[in-house]
């Protein structure tokens, strides 16, 4: 398939690690695995995103999209159903008092830009600490946290920002 691989380089970005894709072309995934266009089976090291965590494919939660695909599946943040303030009952009846909101996002990076805001707000402090060679995300607070390959290029990150170790159980500064 080179019409393929010229496709992606010509009008894909990658954001992040070392600026290349996986060379092979992911057909489809199944439990822990994914498979390639030439039928190899690999172990899925990425499977802590989306749904993922619960395998590839995992029947309930296709199911569960299917089922809420055919009736409803996307609103404008400020619309209401059912199912999504049923979910923030079920998320806020495991959080200890006083707390008893939740905030439901799409990716980790808004997850993260949230958890920064909020923080801010709270102490009063402007400065975030992160650890080297972390992944925060792709938007602005996300990605001044972020010490990782996919930084370089970007410039300067946002004033504030400061980086410490990430901690080594096999090479431990004494």
């Amino acid at each position: 398939m080179p019409s393929f691989w010229s496709d992606a380089e010509r009008h894909l970005v990658r954001y992040s690690g070392a600026g290349r894709f996986v060379p092979d072309i992911i057909e489809r995934a199944e439990g822990s695995f994914v498979f390639t266009a030439d039928g190899r089976r690999l172990l899925d090291f990425t499977s802590g995103q989306m749904s993922a965590i619960l395998g590839h494919s995992h029947p309930a939660v296709v199911g569960t999209i299917q089922r809420q695909a055919a009736t409803l599946d996307h609103l404008f943040s400020g619309m209401l159903s059912r199912p999504v303030v049923d979910l923030a009952r079920r998320l806020a009846s495991s959080l200890p008092e006083p707390l008893e909101k939740v905030l439901l996002l799409t990716t980790g990076a808004e997850s993260n830009e949230a958890a920064i805001r909020m923080a801010k707000l709270v102490t009063g402090g402007h400065e975030v600490i992160s650890f080297a060679r972390s992944w925060h995300g792709m938007t602005q607070a996300a990605a001044s946290a972020t010490y990782s390959s996919g930084r370089k290029g970007y410039g300067p990150a946002a004033p504030g920002n400061y980086a410490i170790p990430t901690p080594n159980s096999y090479r431990a500064a004494c």
